[in-house]
């Protein structure tokens, strides 16, 4: 059983692992091998844990093991990762829409990486445009800018 609660101090490598799970077997068919290499670089662990400091986040755990995690403020999602092999089974979907309860339920903005627009629009969001999202480091990654109206 899959339950979803708010990360705890601590679970920053986790959160970390999923990302980079998520990136390396997810992404890796709309991006080039050496983006997918370095998209990584710049993040550490001390940004997952400020993250779980602020509150906004929601961590999925089966048993003891990290699954996928959803970092929200109001008005916007910042981070949705699933492990690979969680994908495709409702995970995603579950943890969008306590995102969209951390964000206020309202109107709700989010970067979405290329491979998962489409679920995004799937779950109501509306693409605005694609943009190139630049990283700390200068990695350039693009991303298509997408919004839920209001309910």
């Amino acid at each position: 059983m899959i339950t979803l609660r708010p990360a705890r101090p601590g679970e920053g490598r986790a959160l970390y692992e999923i990302t980079e799970a998520a990136i390396r077997g997810l992404a890796a068919a709309h991006y080039s091998p050496e983006l997918i290499a370095g998209w990584m670089n710049g993040r550490d662990v001390a940004q997952y844990e400020a993250a779980i400091a602020k509150g906004g986040v929601i961590i999925a755990i089966e048993g003891v093991k990290p699954l996928g995690f959803v970092e929200a403020a109001i008005g916007e999602i910042t981070r949705l990762f699933v492990r690979p092999k969680a994908a495709g089974q409702g995970l995603g979907r579950r943890l969008l829409a306590r995102g969209v309860e951390m964000a206020g339920g309202g109107e709700v903005r989010l970067n979405a990486t290329l491979n998962a627009a489409p679920f995004y629009e799937r779950c109501g969001f509306m693409p605005l445009g694609r943009e190139i999202y630049r990283q700390d480091d200068g990695t350039k990654i693009e991303i298509v800018k997408m919004l839920r109206g209001a309910d």
